[in-house]
């Protein structure tokens, strides 16, 4: 090689080891090595890691051989600005000639006479495969890097959520709600163990335990509104136990006249639901101060129900009682209409059918009424109108 081929190949070498020494320098940083050299690793993970690291172990020892070459280069040619014969035909061998014995495994062979022969390679041309195999290798834990960031974002939602749950019960008391949350806080880092363990073969959180989270971070959540809406919630629904109280009396009431005008009306029990509400009501304000919020919870639920049943209760029997009145006037106006179509007949002064009329006029203005045989006493007057209104038209 001539002084200006020599110097020429010297530029293209230096500058293929200043790109290969970046690119090995950013490998050796690189978080996804990081993760490939972390215990316990799995599956496909761990073959990538069984694949990658050795070679990187290569890719240094090459690199090593590369720059010493590249110092002897610098030696020889730093020792004349015009180098003579001798000097060209070192340079010429160390630039172009094939001084890098390679193992089969891809290492620099440190005595090429021990073992089996080895490959000899060219410093340009090793450095050339070693800044193709340096971007493969950073393709591979680029890749690494993208699935450990893919998972930890799968994850961060969870782990927030639990966050949230975590401040939430200790607010709430944390004896109370705070253990459920631990044991799922265990179960979500054995998880996300277990997926970085092989981040590369993985689908995320497990979805039962993800709906886990959920469910008690939403029930944590109500906890914590229960809580704060609790006077508020507990003032509306005493108000509605007075109206219960209300309308029990008035349903008494409506039994009380039912019971004096009609003969054995039949009621169930009048309503007295209001006692068992109000001391249930104490219990509520009892598991409030004793911040049990998960058990009040439940028996503002059951509260609640308790009073909105005893409310329709109470107002369905008061409909039942006076619908006992309502019937005895429906028959006593029926009765009456009967009576006017009679008369109409000229049939008012008949007196079998005056007889009729008036034991069911007797049973109706009775007090108090027997409404089954008022009702009987009517039909059977109502029949023997028809009876004879169809003899009068024969």
């Amino acid at each position: 090689m001539s002084r200006d081929e020599v110097d020429f190949a010297i530029v293209g070498l230096v500058a293929a080891h200043d790109r290969i020494s970046a690119a090995m320098y950013a490998l050796d940083a690189h978080p996804g090595l990081v993760v490939l050299r972390g215990d316990d690793l799995r599956g496909k993970t761990r073959r990538v890691a069984i694949e990658t690291l050795p070679r990187l172990d290569v890719l240094w020892s090459q690199f090593a051989a590369v720059r010493s070459v590249l110092d002897r280069v610098k030696t020889v040619r730093g020792e004349r600005s015009r180098p003579g014969d001798d000097e060209l035909h070192e340079l010429t061998v160390l630039l172009r000639g094939p001084v890098l014995p390679l193992a089969p495994d891809g290492m620099v062979v440190d005595d090429p006479l021990a073992g089996a022969p080895p490959n000899w390679v060219t410093a340009m041309g090793l450095a050339q495969e070693l800044e193709r195999a340096s971007a493969e290798v950073t393709g591979t834990l680029d890749g690494v890097q993208s699935a450990y960031a893919e998972i930890a974002a799968r994850f961060e939602p969870l782990t927030k959520a639990l966050d949230r749950a975590r401040a939430a019960a200790e607010a709430l008391g944390y004896a109370a709600t705070g253990s459920e949350v631990e044991r799922l806080d265990v179960r979500l880092a054995e998880a996300t163990f277990d997926a970085m363990c092989d981040l590369l073969d993985t689908a995320g959180p497990p979805s039962a335990l993800a709906a886990e989270i959920e469910a008690v971070t939403a029930r944590l959540a109500d906890l914590t509104r229960l809580r704060d809406a609790y006077p508020d919630r507990v003032r509306r629904l005493r108000a509605a136990v007075d109206e219960v109280a209300a309308a029990e009396d008035e349903t008494g009431r409506a039994y009380a006249v039912a019971n004096e005008k009609i003969a054995n009306p039949g009621l169930p029990p009048a309503p007295d639901a209001v006692p068992a509400l109000r001391a249930h009501l104490a219990q509520l304000d009892q598991l409030h101060r004793e911040q049990r919020w998960p058990r009040l919870a439940d028996e503002l639920s059951v509260v609640e129900r308790s009073v909105a049943e005893a409310r329709e209760r109470a107002a369905h029997l008061r409909e039942a009682a006076e619908g006992l009145l309502r019937r005895r006037a429906e028959l006593r106006g029926r009765l009456d209409a009967y009576r006017a179509r009679a008369g109409r007949l000229g049939l008012a002064e008949h007196a079998e059918l005056a007889v009729r009329h008036r034991t069911a006029q007797d049973l109706l203005y009775t007090s108090p009424c027997d409404l089954p045989a008022a009702t009987r006493a009517m039909v059977a007057y109502l029949r023997y109108l028809n009876e004879l209104t169809e003899r009068g038209h024969q």
